[in-house]
């Protein structure tokens, strides 16, 4: 197990009441005007196993405001990521670039109760990116799987569960699937697969445990 410090910026926003990396971390581009919010967020090394933590570090121009729920407020496409001490340099880069509602079309996919959205993702890293996560024994990856995912109904009651059995088992074409995990080096472009209880609401993004919220989009994707 290892810590790992990380730096996250965010575009300036004004925090309200309703609106993810990891061990790899996350940032957005931003300011602050407040001395505790300079220090930027910091998440957890991620694992398999219990999820490590790592300490916090500064920049003189990157703040995070949050809304109600500790997330970051995001608009569809967006970029963020986590490393450097830029979004120019950074380590990790990402961006939700679609939300919207799917048909299940596997051949024994379970109806969702609710409806099941594809969140659609581009990933990046760099050949330096070092995340948390431990997978059947290999180091340093990161994860946007379902399971690190949250559902808000449009009144901000948190839901249950996005990562169902409906959500897991919806497409009949498996590589459209974002891949489970991501190590250095790579780019992927692919969907996640949520299902959601209300027609509106909000998905956050925890990147796999963060201690201190994550990212956050509206539904319908705006």
């Amino acid at each position: 197990m290892f810590t790992r410090t990380i730096t996250i910026f965010g575009t300036m926003k004004t925090t309200y009441a309703l609106s993810l990396i990891s061990g790899a971390a996350l940032l957005l581009t931003g300011c602050s005007s407040t001395p505790a919010a300079q220090a930027e967020r910091v998440t957890p090394s991620m694992s398999v196993a219990p999820a490590q933590t790592s300490s916090a570090t500064s920049s003189p121009s990157a703040t995070v405001l949050t809304n109600a729920h500790g997330n970051i407020p995001k608009k569809i496409g967006e970029v963020g990521g986590a490393g450097g001490t830029s979004l120019a340099n950074a380590d990790l880069k990402f961006k939700v670039t679609s939300i919207e509602p799917v048909t299940c079309d596997a051949p024994y996919a379970t109806p969702p109760v609710g409806t099941a959205l594809a969140v659609a993702i581009e990933v990046e890293t760099s050949p330096t990116f070092k995340g948390g996560l431990n997978v059947n024994g290999a180091p340093g990856l990161t994860s946007f799987d379902a399971h690190y995912w949250k559902g808000y109904a449009s009144n901000g009651t948190r839901m249950n569960k996005v990562d169902t059995v409906a959500a897991q088992n919806c497409l009949a074409d498996q590589t459209r699937l974002l891949p489970s995990s991501l190590g250095k080096g790579e780019k992927a472009t692919g969907v996640v697969i949520l299902e959601v209880t209300t027609p509106t609401g909000s998905i956050a993004y925890d990147g796999a445990g963060m201690i201190d919220g994550g990212w956050e989009w509206d539904y319908p994707g705006k």
